[in-house]
């Protein structure tokens, strides 16, 4: 069974701070891989909006529970 692998990617909406954590199969989440997950989030908005995207690693599906998933 595959292990799922939590991010928690940082960026700026506009002048907005925002935050959400994304689930992956993949050990590693590239800064172009996290936005495609932040634009799908705000499809409204222009994707030039979107900026300084940060992504850090939070862990395996053994420490946080399947689904969660925060945006600030």
């Amino acid at each position: 069974m595959a292990r799922n692998h939590y991010f928690l990617v940082s960026y700026r909406l506009g002048k907005q701070k925002k935050a959400t954590e994304v689930q992956a199969a993949a050990s590693v989440l590239t800064p172009e891989q996290a936005r495609y997950h932040v634009e799908s989030l705000h499809s409204s908005e222009l994707p030039s909006e979107i900026t300084d995207i940060d992504v850090q690693p939070l862990g395996d599906s053994s420490e946080q529970e399947p689904g969660q998933q925060r945006q600030t």
